[in-house]
């Protein structure tokens, strides 16, 4: 079958249009099955090979997956997604680490404000019982580790699924710049210290409810971090 002759822009646009207003329009949703290529491809008035075309495309990006013998199903792991997408628009962009960390920031500030008003007393004796560990002694990896943890339940805590996955997206960002960087912040005795206190601040702000106290401590958490990377990237 020849592609519509009507179609204006080139064919794969089109069809990859159709997909996107599918989705955006709520007509396909996670794990639904798309219709066969021969089904689009007639709907649309297009080549399969059009169709097909797309959705190698979409399978590569990791929107659908093809599934031999079952069928094509919209498939979606957010963080997969986001990161391929992002890391790529970053590296264009050159985009620093102060940037993602200031940004980063602006994310767990906005957490808390919801945690403040929604953390479960569940989570919030999870958020105590990893501070109690990390008052244990351990080793860096296994610390940042736990700083890690407790990072991810606190804005987890906010119960906002586009804070918890930028959140984490951002974290991993991170990572990529500067391997192992909160062990590397660690190190200092005194600034694991004033961490550590920090962490213990936030903690009970949101046990009082105390917004304002929350702040604060963020301040002072945000601070070091930040000074101790900039040091650090000042060095690399």
């Amino acid at each position: 079958m020849a592609d519509n002759p009507k179609i204006n822009g080139k064919t794969y646009e089109y069809v990859f249009n159709y997909f996107s207003d599918q989705i955006l329009s709520g007509k396909l949703q996670l794990n639904d099955k798309i219709p066969t290529e021969r089904e689009v491809a007639e709907k649309l008035g297009v080549s399969r090979n059009s169709v097909r075309e797309v959705m190698h495309m979409l399978e590569i990006t990791g929107l659908i997956e093809c599934m031999q013998g079952s069928g094509n199903y919209v498939r979606c792991d957010p963080m997969t997604y986001m990161l391929r997408s992002v890391n790529m628009v970053m590296a264009l962009m050159k985009i620093d680490h102060s940037e993602i960390f200031h940004i980063r920031t602006g994310y767990e500030y906005a957490a808390v404000r919801l945690a403040i008003e929604c953390a479960t007393p569940e989570e919030l004796d999870e958020l105590r019982q990893i501070l109690i560990k990390m008052d244990q002694p351990m080793s860096l990896k296994e610390s940042a580790k736990l700083d890690v943890e407790f990072h991810h339940k606190l804005v987890g805590a906010s119960h906002n699924r586009l804070l918890i996955l930028y959140n984490s997206m951002l974290d991993n960002l991170m990572d990529r710049f500067i391997e192992d960087f909160r062990a590397k912040i660690l190190m200092n005795k005194m600034r694991a210290e004033l961490l550590r206190r920090s962490h213990w601040g936030i903690y009970n702000a949101l046990v009082e409810k105390d917004l304002d106290a929350a702040m604060k401590s963020f301040d002072k958490h945000f601070r070091i971090v930040e000074e101790q990377l900039d040091k650090m990237m000042q060095k690399s």
